[in-house]
C-alpha cells in the first residue's frame, strides 16, 4: 500500500451519533489522543527516531480544555483514539507538551515514521482541517456545530439546519509511457532538478479516466491511447486522494502549457539512472504516490532497481 494508506483503526461510524457513549470512550484510560495544530502533526523525539505522539487520555485532560476541535477517530480492538485540533496556539501547546515533542509538516516527516504512524496522523490532520475551515454554514452563513464524534457540522440557523461533511478532493495522477521512455513535467516553484508525473483535480461531469486524458492534453499536448489503474493514496494537503494510472500515449509530441508546467521531457530509463546518479534529477518524495508510479515503471524492465540508484 501507498504511504498514509496504512490506517490500522476500525472508524466504528455507527457509534459516532451515540454523544453518551463518545464521551464514555473519551473517559477511558485505554483511550489515546493525537494532536494537530493547524497543519502540523504532534510527534514524539526517540532515541531511535521519531513516533507519531499518543498521548494517554490522563495526559491530554488540559490541552482538551483548550482544543477548538475533537473528533473520535475510531479504535483499534479496545483503544478508542481521538485527535485534539488547535489553531493559532503553538506557543502554548510547546509550554504545555514539553520537550520531547514538536509540531511536524507531515509531508516533511512522514518518511521517519512508521507507515501506521503516518496513516493515523495522515487522517488526524485531515479531520482537524475540515473542521476548522468549515465554521460557517456554506448555505447561510450561520455558525456551524460538531456532531457526530467530529464528523458531522451543523448549522445553528433553525431555518437552515444543514448538515455538512467532510469533503475529500479527488485527483488523477499518471504516468505515461511511450516505447522505453516515460514523460515527467515540472513546476517552476519546484526545487532544481526535480521532475514528478503528470496530475490534476477531477472536474465535474468526468470520469477519472477522461480526466487522466484531459490532464495530458492540457498540460503537456500528448494524447492517450490507453489507461489502466494502479493504486490511490489518501492525501490530506489539505484533503486529496490521489488516483493513479498508467497510461500510453500515441507518440511523443509536446505542446507544453507554460501555466501549469515549466518544463516536461520524455526520459528512458538510462537518463533517469544517468540524472539520479550525476544529481541533475530529482524525483518526487518516496511517501508520494508520484514516486511509487516511477519506480514501478522503472522496475518493471530496469538494469537497476530504482532504490538501489535513490536509496529509497
Amino acid at each position: 500500500m501507498n504511504f498514509f494508506s496504512h490506517n490500522p483503526l476500525n472508524r466504528f461510524s455507527e457509534m459516532r451519533p451515540d454523544e453518551a457513549h463518545m464521551q464514555q470512550l473519551w473517559q477511558q484510560q485505554e483511550a489515546r489522543v493525537l494532536v494537530v495544530h493547524e497543519s502540523l502533526s504532534l510527534i514524539k523525539k526517540t532515541g531511535s527516531g521519531k513516533l507519531a505522539a499518543v498521548l494517554r487520555q490522563q495526559e491530554a485532560e488540559d490541552l482538551a480544555k483548550l482544543a477548538q476541535v475533537q473528533v473520535y477517530l475510531g479504535s483499534e480492538e479496545v483503544v478508542p483514539y481521538f485527535v485534539l485540533g488547535f489553531e493559532g496556539m503553538e506557543e502554548q501547546l510547546q509550554n504545555l507538551l514539553g520537550e520531547d515533542y514538536a509540531l511536524a509538516d507531515l509531508r516533511m516527516s512522514a518518511h521517519e515514521l512508521p507507515q501506521p504512524d503516518g496513516a493515523l496522523l495522515a487522517y488526524a490532520r485531515g479531520m482537524v482541517h475540515w473542521n476548522l475551515r468549515h465554521r460557517f454554514c456554506a448555505n447561510c452563513g450561520s455558525v456551524t456545530y460538531s456532531t457526530n464524534a467530529g464528523h458531522v457540522r451543523q448549522c445553528t440557523n433553525e431555518a437552515c439546519n444543514l448538515h455538512h461533511f467532510p469533503r475529500t478532493d479527488t485527483a488523477i495522477i499518471v504516468i505515461i509511457s511511450e516505447g522505453d521512455a516515460c514523460l515527467l513535467g515540472r513546476q517552476a516553484v519546484w526545487p532544481n532538478g526535480m521532475y514528478a508525473t503528470i496530475a490534476g483535480f477531477l472536474e465535474p461531469g468526468e470520469t477519472l479516466e477522461q480526466a487522466v486524458a484531459r490532464e495530458a492534453q492540457e498540460e503537456t499536448g500528448v494524447e492517450l491511447q490507453k489507461i489502466t489503474y494502479h493504486s490511490s493514496q489518501p492525501w490530506p494537503f489539505p484533503s486529496s486522494i490521489m488516483v493513479g494510472f498508467n497510461a500510453e500515449a500515441r507518440n511523443r509530441n509536446l505542446v507544453l502549457d507554460n501555466d501549469e508546467l515549466e518544463d516536461a521531457r520524455w526520459f528512458t530509463r538510462k537518463e533517469i539512472e544517468a540524472g539520479l546518479q550525476d544529481g541533475t534529477l530529482r524525483l518526487p518524495p518516496p511517501i508520494s504516490i508520484a514516486y511509487r508510479l516511477i519506480r514501478d515503471w522503472f522496475n518493471a524492465n530496469g538494469a537497476y532497481k530504482l532504490e538501489e540508484l535513490t536509496g529509497y
